[in-house]
């Protein structure tokens, strides 16, 4: 165990890092680059825009389970060294800390907003004329769509169920002066914008809840409205799903997507102001849609906001057309010339690529639309987990059954807030004769493959593509991902046995034996054998390291058996982007090991293993992060990667992110401290885009000395 490793001076260190508060700290990390001044000012709106978001999902996914635990009242500590209600108050401490970080970054950027001739502005600040005309647009365009629903208690008007994820407004009304105050919440409408542009004045905007808060009384012609109060609701992203059921499971996602909206409530947003007593009818609504026993949401965990509520909305405020807003622009590699075979390209030598640096279009899309017109190509087989609101993937697909290939696609349907998009594919690929395969019961299939059969010269020849991201040219031009393309015969044969057993039998693949990992079976224990093989070395004096890039590290077995190695004399490097509960540098159990997290203009998402093993290293890339889900409750696909100029480029890339200049190191206590900055990761290899000295052709990496 590795509690033997730990030093008398180490006693009463808890052994891992908590969870949740480690994911809320990538939060942060994320709203730096929202509070740099050397962001362009469009691009810190944007990143404010991505906390909010990734907030919402954190309170939409993860607070169902916390709220349970917190309810048990455990006195236990955790390895983490927390009471679960420890945990909870944590989380609202930093959620709270967050949010005014938020705020104050917002007006930060108002400000400057204001000065490229951007402005919002209250409605008090327009005038007489202006606010008639958009009074007029309030009648046209929003009164129509609103409804108020009575939050007064009275015989047959219920409370309403507050909306998910909506803006709404309690507005306070009297018919008459003694009358007692009436309350009603209006939901504004999710299809009319956000900012409303002010008449005449390029640039000003007013936003759509000071336009109907101010025009009230048309709602209420027969009613004084003495103020309204702007609050939002965000409740658990659980699917509710049977999956035991004999249901059909492709209706069934449908049909619980639908549902989801009707989960408990996790979060309550306000705006400042709002009197205790709104709040406290926000909160019995909540109550009694949740059974009338406990309130979900205790009244000090409300979260009140200066700034305005749901930051989301920023994507959609209009900037003027200058360069020094946005980050310049990327002109991505096309690494394979127009009118060359893509095919013939993968044929001659194993392809890496790294995108977005390398266009994912010119190189996944490109592979997927070559095979889908050649006619020597028989056979399409591909995962399809994140697809997106418009997918080019697909669209190849359903060319190549239209052809008359064979196209078999396996649709993770229970792709946690993309299932309404995976069903309307899986539904476009079955009308096109593809065949469709929606999933493993208990499991969620994460891998990223694509496997292409054609008919060369009497024999059939595969090609395959594996992935470290989605099939999603959305986040292809956002995420940092790798691309490793194929027609290697081990390789090929390994995933074509994979897709094998997903699409012919209805468990878990039971493994790959060529060199491909597989999960979950194998996968995990793999791992952890190349981790104590690492240590046999580094114990008998033998080279040893690892170096890995992840999105994620929790799993406690990986943890300690990394804590093992480390104590064995194993040096280790890990680059998380995320959530981390491994605590490095404590002596005696995790000196050895450095863990850093880095931060930029795109979200770092790739996936990378380096096993020095004596000087017969080897390397791996692929879906999986070191996450319970990931090893336990996925399918998940890790390659080998062989060829030597790909390995070249793979240690370029590892050197960079691990002595990043600008990345935060995590501390022994938890917290991360920033490095003292410079040119990061992500500049070089934007950098080496425009460098003529990098190859452009067949693979990414630059040339060797």
């Amino acid at each position: 165990m590795v509690g033997h490793a730990i030093r008398e001076d180490n006693v009463g260190i808890p052994e891992f890092i908590n969870a949740e508060l480690s994911l809320l700290a990538f939060q942060s990390r994320v709203l730096k680059l929202a509070e740099s001044p050397a962001t362009p000012l469009g691009e810190r709106i944007r990143f404010l825009g991505i906390v909010s978001s990734n907030i919402d999902e954190f309170f939409m996914v993860r607070m169902a389970g916390i709220r349970a635990a917190a309810r048990e009242r455990c006195s236990e500590r955790g390895d983490d060294g927390l009471t679960r209600v420890e945990q909870l108050h944590g989380i609202v401490r930093a959620v709270e800390h967050i949010a005014e970080r938020q705020a104050k970054c917002y007006a930060d950027c108002e400000a400057e907003l204001a000065a490229v001739g951007v402005r919002v502005l209250g409605w008090s600040e327009l005038s007489g004329l202006e606010q008639q005309e958009l009074r007029l647009r309030c009648r046209d365009e929003i009164q129509p769509a609103l409804t108020p629903l009575a939050m007064t208690l009275s015989p047959g008007h219920p409370l309403p169920h507050l909306p998910h994820l909506a803006l709404s407004l309690a507005v306070v009304f009297q018919r008459t002066a003694d009358e007692r105050p009436h309350i009603a919440q209006i939901e504004l409408p999710s299809d009319t914008p956000r900012f409303l542009a002010v008449p005449g004045r390029a640039g000003d905007v007013v936003t759509l809840e000071e336009a109907t808060r101010a025009n009230l009384d048309m709602l209420y012609p027969n009613a004084h409205a003495s103020s309204a109060y702007l609050f939002r609701v965000t409740r658990g992203g659980e699917l509710g799903l049977d999956e035991d059921s004999d249901e059909d499971l492709l209706d069934a996602v449908a049909r619980a997507t639908g549902r989801r909206w009707l989960n408990p409530a996790h979060r309550v947003e306000v705006e400042r102001g709002m009197p205790d007593f709104v709040r406290a009818l926000v909160l019995e609504s909540l109550r009694r849609e949740d059974g009338g026993i406990d309130a979900p949401i205790h009244p000090a965990e409300i979260q009140e906001s200066e700034s305005l509520l749901d930051l989301r909305c920023l994507s959609t405020l209009e900037l003027p057309p200058l360069e020094s807003l946005r980050y310049e622009r990327l002109e991505a590699r096309r690494p394979v010339a127009e009118g060359e075979s893509f095919l013939d390209a993968i044929r001659e030598r194993d392809l890496l690529f790294h995108h977005p640096f390398d266009e994912f279009e010119a190189t996944v899309v490109r592979f997927l639309r070559e095979a889908s017109a050649d006619p020597a190509v028989t056979t399409i087989e591909i995962t399809l987990y994140r697809i997106g609101d418009e997918s080019a993937v697909v669209d190849a697909l359903v060319t190549a059954a239209r052809a008359g290939k064979r196209v078999i696609a396996f649709v993770e349907l229970k792709a946690r807030f993309d299932e309404e998009h995976n069903v309307g594919w899986a539904r476009a690929l079955e009308k096109a004769e593809g065949h469709v395969v929606y999933g493993l019961a208990g499991l969620k299939n994460h891998a990223k493959a694509a496997l292409v059969v054609r008919r060369e010269g009497g024999k059939l020849r595969r090609y395959v593509h594996v992935g470290t991201g989605n099939y999603n040219s959305r986040s292809g031009v956002q995420y940092t991902d790798l691309s490793l393309f194929s027609a290697g015969d081990e390789l090929t044969a390994d995933i074509a046995d994979m897709f094998n057993e997903l699409t012919g039998s209805s468990r878990p693949p039971q493994g790959l034996s060529r060199g491909a990992l597989v999960g979950p079976h194998q996968l995990l224990p793999a791992l952890l054998g190349r981790i104590e093989r690492e240590s046999q070395h580094a114990l008998a004096g033998r080279t040893a390291g690892i170096t890995a890039k992840m999105n994620g590290l929790s799993d406690q077995e990986v943890v300690r058996a990394l804590y093992r190695a480390s104590a064995n004399g194993v040096e280790i490097d890990l680059v998380v982007r995320g959530i981390c509960t491994l605590r490095p540098g404590v002596p005696g159990m995790s000196d050895r090991i450095r863990v850093v997290a880095v931060a930029g203009r795109f979200l770092e998402h790739s996936r990378v293993y380096r096993f020095r093993n004596d000087g017969n290293p080897e390397y791996f890339i692929g879906s999986s992060d070191l996450r319970s889900r990931n090893l336990r409750r996925r399918v998940e696909l890790l390659v080998p990667v062989v060829d030597l100029l790909n390995r070249e480029f793979l240690d370029r890339l590892l050197d960079l992110y691990v002595e990043d200049p600008t990345a935060h190191e995590l501390l022994a206590d938890g917290r991360y401290r920033q490095r003292g900055g410079g040119q990061g990761a992500q500049d070089t290899f934007i950098q080496d885009v425009g460098d003529p000295a990098t190859r452009t052709q067949a693979f990414s990496t630059p040339p060797l000395p």
